[in-house]
């Protein structure tokens, strides 16, 4: 059993205009040629599982503006069954945040999906603090983007600084934080999280980490919470399941990163 805990999607009429901008910055800001493992869309991310083993993906849509989150939610819902599963997203500036997430936590969502850089507010602002902490109280899961990110300039808005901020006011249980707890700064990730109950994902990090700083991270926050993710299209699942079988972890510790911890998440009663 395969569960990509963190992939996207768009739908058809935006996924090339939402793809090829995200491509274009990462080339002008870092001289980076991303490659992507499927065209963006709800369809392409099928075909996607079937090539590369993927059983089940959670796809975390991103409410970029306050006005977005309706038509996102709504597609979202639409969009689940046939092996997917979708968060929910809002925006920590939007007017109705309390009415929006009980209407999330009412449809069957497990969680929400948040970035900070998109959404052009920093992880230890109050309203993005109490987003969080309200979501946490109704039951859902919170997945945040943490670190840098390659489609956008610095000043990062989820650095780890900032996050511990986050941490010490919220439920650390019932959090996600992206990118084994934040692209490109691994090292903080290992002097400051590692002591947190918050989830960890793998997403799109085989390139960037070392494998040793991989392994220290999995070994010393704990296989029982890190979760397999890909971030795909941005990176293709094969990828990330080989940068993590050559870990050279236990089995146990393998199967609870590949699925085990994200059933618990997705199916149990917690």
């Amino acid at each position: 059993m395969l569960i990509d805990f963190h992939t996207h999607m768009f739908p058809p009429a935006v996924a090339d205009r939402a793809l090829g901008g995200i491509i274009e910055r990462t080339k002008e800001i870092y001289d980076i040629d991303q490659e992507i493992s499927f065209d963006g869309t709800l369809a392409g991310l099928k075909s996607s599982m079937k090539e590369t083993g993927v059983d089940l993906s959670v796809v975390l849509p991103i409410a970029t503006k306050p006005t977005q989150y309706r038509t996102i939610n709504k597609y979202a819902l639409e969009s689940m069954g046939e092996g997917i599963i979708s968060f929910a997203s809002l925006h920590p500036y939007q007017d109705n945040v309390d009415e929006t997430l009980a209407e999330i936590s009412a449809s069957g969502f497990r969680g929400i999906k948040l970035h900070p850089d998109y959404q052009n507010v920093y992880a230890d602002d109050e309203k993005f603090i109490s987003l969080v902490k309200k979501a946490c109280g109704l039951g859902l899961y919170v997945v945040i983007h943490s670190g840098e990110d390659l489609g956008m300039r610095p000043p990062f808005r989820c650095t780890i600084e900032r996050l511990k901020r986050l941490l010490s006011s919220v439920d650390e249980e019932r959090l996600v934080i992206a990118h084994m707890g934040g692209f490109n700064m691994w090292d903080e990730v290992l002097n400051e999280l590692i002591n947190t109950s918050a989830y960890f994902d793998t997403a799109v990090v085989s390139r960037y980490i070392s494998p040793e700083i991989y392994k220290r991270i999995i070994e010393e926050h704990g296989a029982e919470k890190i979760l397999f993710g890909s971030d795909a299209p941005w990176e293709d699942p094969r990828e990330t399941y080989a940068f993590l079988m050559d870990a050279g972890l236990e089995e146990e510790e393998n199967e609870l990163i590949t699925h085990k911890n994200a059933e618990k998440i997705l199916f149990g009663n917690n």
